[in-house]
């Protein structure tokens, strides 16, 4: 009981203390990147017994209350006015996940009975990252030792690919890709920044409002499925917020997107406690060869895209990471890059992809299935 206590403290304290290490310190050094490490560590140390089902039940419920908070800030207006170029480079990147993952699940269908999901769940990563695919595994019913597999595989290759990102890409990409011309984008005033003192009162509203449209999401499948459909539950929660984010005071909440921003944060330290890496190496081969050759397919696809389309390379570079890694990880390449126009679209996309991911994963499972 003392340990799954200090699991619990961990998750829900441990974002705060990872954030005020990331601003003390080097720029690829991110929050997501600490609160990760930290819940791998204790998977892989066993520097105290992990309780894999409070890991389960936080990274499911996290999710579940993160979708709404994120999607209260968004704009649709802005996608198709202001962010035209991040938009086109980031649906690019979406359309190049779906067709990374449907290749890969026909070059794997002979060998891996279940490659529909792992695809669709996959394709969730490419238009959001891992919080879509963990509400998509829930969507299909997933093996819990799926999800496992697949996060610590997403882990590992998605680790070495953000390496590249803050290291090697603006230098490689600059070969074929024309440069970024200033003054693009107009920065919002809303510009999501994480120091903004959160509104209780607001707060508060916010949570009622997460609580409510769960429960109709939860009520409506009961309604019209008699059960807990999940893959319904999921669709239904995404698009009841999307809808509740164009009711202009909901969108003026100021502090929504960053108690999602925290909760995704506690989902990285409780996903990284279910990633056993033994584990992974022993029994996920193939599952780490399936991500890896959809990561790869994907990757190339977006940079060919993006040549076709002359997009420059800082947008491509922060659609990408949008699309892949979410809205969290954009201040880390934008840091990177030394561009801070890109903040605000880039975010945007993020949360354009946590919209979408849900709707293309589940979309690329049934297409395959």
């Amino acid at each position: 009981m003392a340990w799954t206590i200090l699991q619990i403290i961990i998750i829900f304290l441990f974002p705060t203390l990872a954030k005020r290490i990331s601003q003390k310190t080097v720029a690829w050094l991110s929050p997501v990147l600490l609160c990760y490490s930290l819940g791998i560590l204790l998977a892989n140390l066993n520097l105290f017994p992990v309780n894999e089902s409070v890991a389960t039940y936080f990274t499911q419920g996290t999710i579940l209350l993160a979708i709404p908070f994120l999607l209260f800030a968004t704009d649709l207006k802005s996608w198709t006015t202001q962010f035209k170029t991040m938009t086109v480079a980031f649906l690019a990147c979406v359309f190049s996940g779906i067709v990374g993952t449907v290749l890969t699940g026909f070059l794997f269908k002979d060998s891996i009975d279940n490659y529909w999901l792992l695809s669709g769940m996959i394709a969730a990563i490419f238009s959001g990252g891992i919080p879509n695919m963990q509400a998509v595994g829930m969507a299909l019913s997933a093996d819990s030792e799926i999800v496992v597999l697949l996060n610590a595989s997403d882990i590992f290759i998605g680790g070495f690919y953000l390496i590249f990102l803050t290291s090697l890409a603006s230098k490689f990409l600059n070969i074929f890709l024309k440069k970024y011309s200033t003054g693009k984008y107009q920065m919002s005033k809303n510009n999501f920044n994480n120091n903004k003192r959160i509104s209780k009162q607001n707060l508060l509203k916010a949570l009622g409002l997460s609580l409510g449209i769960i429960s109709i999401s939860v009520g409506l499948s009961f309604l019209f499925y008699q059960s807990l459909a999940a893959t319904f539950i999921i669709l239904c929660l995404t698009t009841l917020s999307i809808l509740a984010s164009q009711i202009e005071t909901v969108r003026k909440w100021e502090g929504t997107f960053e108690v999602g921003d925290y909760l995704l944060l506690m989902f990285c330290v409780a996903v990284g406690m279910l990633a056993n890496f033994d584990n992974a190496l022993l029994n996920g081969q193939s599952i780490l060869l399936f991500m890896a050759v959809a990561w790869f397919i994907t990757v190339v696809s977006h940079w060919l895209l993006c040549f076709l389309l002359k997009i420059d390379v800082d947008t491509t570079m922060v659609s990408s990471t949008a699309a892949i890694y979410g809205p969290v990880f954009v201040g880390q390449i934008v840091s990177t890059i030394k561009n801070r126009q890109l903040i605000f679209p880039g975010i945007a996309m993020g949360l354009l992809g946590i919209a979408m991911g849900n709707y293309v994963g589940i979309f690329v499972a049934w297409l395959l299935r």
